[in-house]
């Protein structure tokens, strides 16, 4: 079902409108009006702040939300009450905020952050807010394993460097797409990546078995960084990296607290991996590794069935003569149960829409299978007339459609779109597809900037151009030969 109709709709404002008097939409979990605007919204929940928390100087009054980090990770209770939380004075150093309106929840006063400055704090207060929340498919507020990083950022300076570099770039790339100014956010987004990598650099060289899932969190959110800007960049190199760190790191070195968050990362680099191999090539997975996907597919924001996953790896290590070997990932994926596999998703949210999740997965399930007969088109002559491609682009467009286009679990959908876009020669479609994921990228209520999805869609137009000089190849096979090597996830 729709969000707007999802159960725990709220009966009153958010606190911005309330605040502003303005008539809020009551969308979940933000309003309209907020995200249209570019504004975080504040959301309707009670307003909480730390009970031990020092006065914060001002005389400007707000409401802010407030997520308890994981337990365990915080030393101290915290409590939650009714107060107001008054921001800090303006003070010098903060040119360029009026393009990002400041908000009163970025200035609470955890002890662990007294270190940042209040730009810094701005950052890790969108981190918390805007940018976990595109990192799984519903945001379970306490239950996001991405918050985990906040308390950590104070032990981790690569982390700290990194959460600010990401949630720049985040927000540099959504200030764009509104055709607003976005020079401060950028600036601050390159001098954090520039620091993370140094610092990266020499705890790479003091590196722990312990340490060793911090690394690969970092080396996972240069991809993520890379990802939000363009999907361009070297996130080739950050996959081979995390790959070696993944087959080495073992849990029983991890603290209790920290296992969701290497989990979550672990499971991402994989799905990277993965659909990069789509266009790159890949290499085995270890049975360890689906079990990781399997974990987290509650969190997954692509919705995918591992075991589909699994057959889309496998199928971009076969050649063009390998009828017997597609045949049969042909088979395996036709095989698998999607609703079955939905419905045994522990950890799913209650406000989580089941319907809409088994369709994505069969988009996913019908994708693979395309992707198998684009691999090794010789497959073609042995399978009836829905399994053919353009039998296969008409059953993916019809789970496609099944997910509402104001949808939160919408940005699961890119891979999808992207890969029936790209094979479908009907005009009508193909207009189809770009509107799915400029809806993904700017149009959403969920709003999901990432710069590869632009990226996508300069990459069908370039694909549907070409067509005329294929010489017999389809647009899989000319594109694995070209140098465009962007990850679509």
């Amino acid at each position: 079902m729709p969000p707007s109709t999802q159960t725990g709709f709220p009966s009153k404002g958010c606190h911005n409108c309330r605040r502003r008097r303005l008539r809020c939409d009551k969308s979940y979990p933000a309003c309209h009006k907020c995200s249209n605007s570019g504004e975080e919204c504040l959301g309707y929940g009670a307003v909480l702040r730390w009970a031990n928390a020092p006065a914060i100087r001002g005389k400007l009054a707000g409401y802010a939300p407030f997520t308890a980090p994981a337990p365990g990770t915080l030393s101290g209770p915290v409590q939650p009450t009714k107060e107001k939380i008054e921001l800090p004075e303006e003070h010098e150093g903060t040119r360029g905020w009026e393009q990002t309106p400041l908000t009163p929840s970025a200035f609470l006063t955890d002890p662990l952050l007294n270190h940042l400055n209040r730009a810094s704090r701005h950052y890790v207060h969108h981190f918390n807010t805007s940018v976990c929340r595109d990192l799984v498919s519903i945001d379970q507020n306490s239950r996001n394993p991405f918050r985990i990083m906040i308390p950590l950022i104070s032990r981790f300076p690569y982390l700290e460097a990194l959460v600010i570099a990401t949630s720049a770039m985040h927000l540099a790339t959504m200030h764009r797409y509104q055709g607003r100014s976005a020079h401060t956010e950028l600036v601050d987004a390159l001098a954090a990546k520039d620091k993370a990598i140094r610092s990266l650099r020499a705890a790479i060289s003091h590196s722990t078995p312990a340490s060793q899932a911090m690394v690969l969190v970092a080396i996972v959110f240069f991809i993520n960084l890379d990802l939000i800007d363009s999907g361009k960049g070297g996130w080739k190199a950050h996959i081979t990296a995390a790959g070696s760190l993944i087959a080495s790191l073992q849990h029983n070195d991890l603290d209790a607290s920290l296992v969701p968050l290497a989990d979550a990362i672990a499971a991402d680099c994989l799905t990277y991996r993965i659909l990069g191999s789509t266009v790159n090539g890949g290499e085995a997975m270890p049975d360890a590794d689906i079990s990781v996907l399997t974990r987290m597919q509650a969190h997954s924001y692509h919705c995918c069935p591992p075991a589909i996953l699994q057959i889309i790896l496998s199928a971009s290590q076969l050649g063009p003569e390998d009828s017997e070997q597609a045949m049969a990932l042909l088979c395996r994926a036709r095989a698998l149960d999607v609703r079955d596999w939905v419905n045994s998703i522990r950890g799913l949210s209650a406000q989580d829409d089941l319907q809409v999740r088994v369709g994505i997965a069969s988009a996913h399930r019908a994708t693979a299978c395309l992707y198998a007969c684009l691999v090794v088109p010789a497959v073609g002559g042995h399978v009836p007339a829905e399994m053919q491609p353009d039998g296969l682009v008409l059953e993916i467009l019809e789970h496609l459609a099944t997910v509402p286009v104001d949808h939160a679990l919408l940005k699961g959908t890119v891979w999808p779109t992207f890969m029936a876009g790209a094979q479908t020669d009907d005009v009508v479609w193909r207009g189809w597809c770009l509107d799915r994921l400029r809806a993904v990228w700017t149009k959403n209520p969920w709003i999901c900037p990432w710069g590869y999805i632009r990226t996508a869609t300069e990459m069908l137009e370039k694909i549907w151009d070409g067509r005329a000089a294929l010489d017999g190849r389809n647009w899989l096979q000319q594109l694995k030969g070209s140098k465009d090597n962007c990850l679509i996830v």
